[in-house]
């Protein structure tokens, strides 16, 4: 076994390379010997057998080793830094630092005409790896960077004069988020979490609607997604839901964008945002759940995604018994149960 050594052991060994060379009438120098190292344990490159060694001090603790602690799982390590590719280093350079903001901690280059390998920080502490070697990440790689203050980062970033940038300040239900793409299509998200207590101050609960229906839970489920039952509260008549390219339209009124479908999970689970006669902006969600039941199936309806910025309009939404007795009354009809 070809037992790939710590980034210290491999120093080590390159150097006894150069020594043992040198003995023998061949000078290289320090950089040249790590390369000829790596590929003695089979490996591309200098870069490569650092990524893939071990910690420092490591030896003897690797996963499978009888020889050290007898643990079987990865040794513990202080941080995990994202290798990134880059292919530009000048529109690097005006990204992370000319734009972001962060700082060039060190770079490495065997010579001048060969890839760039570099550290960026940032003010925080946040750190990535920016490679011009082929087989260092791929383009499209996602990047989480938690941060104290989001809206912070976005002002910051929205003062810079960087014509090919203009994120915008997302609310998503894991927390505060500002999304930026680098030159080489790496995207960053800088996320605040709320933790749990924020959230919970925010989020109101569902509210929530039973029927049981003498349908088994895929009919019920078909019968729901069609939406043949519907009849808003309030009308005479009946105001037909469709659904097109998973767009659900309410057409009572002309063709009203009502939601979109985000879930189809049958015959147990259907879901979609929910927009009618609220902001668009900050839409709730429809959750309807069929299980079987007594023989037939127990329909639960959540109306759900309450929060402090749309809590005002929840208040409207007493008419769901109502509602939900018009897609009641269908299955019965189709089953000839009164």
């Amino acid at each position: 076994m070809n037992a790939v050594p710590t980034s210290d052991e491999a120093k080590a060994q390159a150097r006894r390379l150069r020594t043992a060379l040198a003995a023998a009438g061949i000078e290289i120098g320090h950089s040249a010997a790590l390369e000829l190292l790596a590929k003695t344990h089979g490996l591309a490159d200098w870069n490569t057998l650092a990524g893939t060694a071990g910690p420092a001090g490591a030896a003897g603790s690797r996963p499978g080793d009888p020889s050290g602690t007898g643990a079987d799982h990865a040794p513990a390590t202080s941080a995990v830094i994202p290798i990134l590719r880059m292919f530009d280093w000048d529109k690097a350079l005006a990204f992370y630092v000319g734009y972001l903001g962060w700082t060039v901690d060190w770079g490495h280059r065997f010579a001048d005409h060969l890839p760039r390998y570099v550290q960026v920080s940032s003010g925080d502490g946040a750190r990535l790896h920016l490679s011009e070697h082929h087989g260092d990440g791929t383009p499209g790689t996602a990047v989480l960077i938690e941060v104290a203050d989001a809206a912070a980062v976005h002002a910051a970033l929205s003062a810079k004069d960087y014509p090919y940038a203009a994120p915008g300040l997302d609310q998503e239900p894991w927390g505060l988020t500002v999304t930026v793409s680098d030159p080489f299509g790496n995207r960053l998200t800088f996320l605040q979490t709320d933790g749990e207590q924020a959230r919970a101050d925010r989020e109101l609960p569902p509210i929530v609607t039973e029927v049981r229906v003498p349908l088994e839970p895929g009919a019920a489920y078909d019968l729901f997604t069609s939406f043949g039952w519907w009849v808003e509260y309030g009308r005479e008549g009946g105001a037909a839901v469709t659904v097109a390219d998973e767009v659900v339209f309410e057409n009572s009124r002309g063709r009203l964008p009502i939601g979109r479908v985000l879930h189809r999970g049958r015959p147990s689970h259907w879901a979609m945002t929910f927009t009618l006669a609220q902001d668009p902006a900050i839409p709730t969600r429809l959750d309807a759940h069929f299980t079987a039941s007594d023989g037939g199936t127990l329909v639960r309806l959540e109306h759900g995604g309450w929060d402090a910025r749309n809590a005002e309009g929840r208040a409207k939404f007493t008419d769901w018994p109502v509602i939900l007795g018009h897609f009641e009354a269908a299955a019965r009809a189709g089953t000839g149960r009164s």
